[in-house]
């Protein structure tokens, strides 16, 4: 993932996989009820064959897998992919993938054709024109950045760096487990983190004067990926696209979703150094640059005990219609975390996404069965009014906030939220089925 928490140290003892099979049937997809629930399970061990794991990945709607070239849990990814699906036809499964960066002493072993060609290319970042002195990635002694950018020099095949990686990925990943339903593509960000001669000029290029050529360089990926992968979707780590305002123009209409990655629970998250507000408007700014079916994963990280946090964020992420993704600090990417607010079953929406509060600062969403009320971080205790009865949920890990009481008032904490059900649902037009990738 992003910086520190990128996939690395994978198994690099093994070999690369044969690219096997053909390309999979179009995707189809019905758009889930909510509360919409995603997980980021990358990290090690990479058990995906293990009946337990599976039954608890496919509790979720969107699943990000961790993957190296020749990883085949149980001996083959596309079963183990298959086995979720067959607990959960509508799930849509992505495996991860990066550009931007390789270790280039994996000389031998799972990456080796990877990092031979990026050497043998000198598709890497340098800092001089004898282009000898690599430049180092973010957050690690070993990887070194990838120059990504359309300035990449052409191989033998007319192939840049960008092209080369994206055969590569397609068939190294998806052509031996053509079941999954796309690629994950980390780090898709509006700029780089590292200055370097991007445009092979000889001079260095800064980290911001290098972001169109960046931006270009993911955006001839997403094209390519989608042209080879027909009828699959396409996400990427796209938490940064609104950092400026608006998404830039390279990344308007590009991908199918993506993950905005810890953007609550952390030091450095969106609405930890900057806002509530702050956040949800890189929320709402970003989802409504996506192609259908609109994958926008929101990523919290916590302590699974501290239920008051977790309801926070769900319920911030059903302001809109994006999916919920939370990581155990604990464990980080790896495992399953549930809650008993993730089998509320609340429907469809019956509203819009709110563009203001609804009451005393805190905000609504209004759903078949029930509703989502959040109360952003310094707006303080706030008990607001329902216009009738409402139900608590029943259930066992907060008996305090979920105890199956009907309720017409509500008292929130600062930084809280909360699902109600209603004792009569609403009924309103089935939601879009059987979407397909464009």
């Amino acid at each position: 993932m992003s910086r520190n928490n990128r996939l690395r140290n994978l198994a690099l003892s093994v070999v690369t996989a044969t690219a096997l099979g053909v390309c999979g049937a179009a995707a189809a997809f019905t758009k889930p009820d909510f509360p919409r629930i995603a997980g980021v399970q990358v990290g090690s061990p990479f058990n995906f064959n293990d009946a337990t794991y599976q039954a608890n990945l496919a509790k979720q709607s969107v699943i990000i897998l961790g993957n190296y070239p020749g990883l085949q849990p149980g001996g083959s990814m596309n079963n183990d992919v298959l086995a979720i699906k067959a607990k959960n036809p509508n799930a849509l499964v992505f495996l991860y993938a990066e550009l931007d960066a390789q270790d280039p002493l994996q000389t031998s072993g799972a990456w080796s054709t990877f990092v031979n060609k990026m050497n043998s290319m000198k598709w890497w970042l340098y800092n001089d024109k004898s282009l000898t002195q690599m430049v180092q990635n973010v957050g690690t002694t070993t990887f070194h950045t990838i120059n990504n950018t359309l300035y990449a020099p052409k191989d033998s095949n007319g192939d840049g760096s960008v092209d080369w990686m994206t055969k590569y990925y397609v068939n190294t990943y998806y052509k031996p487990a053509p079941a999954i339903d796309g690629f994950y593509m980390d780090n898709t960000f509006i700029q780089p983190n590292q200055s370097g001669d991007w445009n092979r000029d000889g001079v260095i290029d800064t980290a911001a004067s290098a972001g169109q050529w960046l931006r270009q360089g993911y955006q001839r990926y997403y094209t390519l990926a989608k042209s080879l992968m027909p009828g699959k979707y396409q996400i990427g780590n796209i938490g940064d696209w609104a950092n400026n305002g608006a998404v830039p123009a390279e990344y308007q209409n590009l991908v199918n979703g993506g993950l905005m990655e810890g953007y609550m629970g952390l030091s450095y998250s969106v609405e930890t150094w900057g806002s509530w507000k702050k956040m949800m408007t890189q929320y709402y700014t970003i989802i409504s640059a996506m192609l259908e079916p609109k994958l926008a994963i929101v990523n919290m990280w916590g302590d699974p005990t501290d239920l008051q946090s977790m309801r926070y964020g769900l319920t911030s992420v059903l302001m809109n219609d994006g999916y919920f993704s939370y990581t155990n600090k604990a464990t980080q990417y790896y495992g399953v975390t549930w809650f008993d607010e993730f089998d509320s079953k609340l429907g469809q929406s019956t509203s819009t996404p709110p563009a203001a509060a609804w009451q005393k600062g805190v905000w609504r969403r209004d759903f078949q069965n029930g509703i989502a009320l959040v109360n952003p971080k310094g707006n303080g205790p706030q008990t607001v009014t329902l216009e009738g009865p409402f139900v608590k949920l029943k259930g066992t890990q907060d008996p305090v906030t979920n105890n199956g009481a009907t309720v017409t008032t509500v008292t929130l904490k600062d930084r809280d939220g909360i699902i109600l059900m209603r004792q009569n649902p609403v009924k309103r037009p089935a939601a879009p089925k059987n979407l397909s990738a464009g």
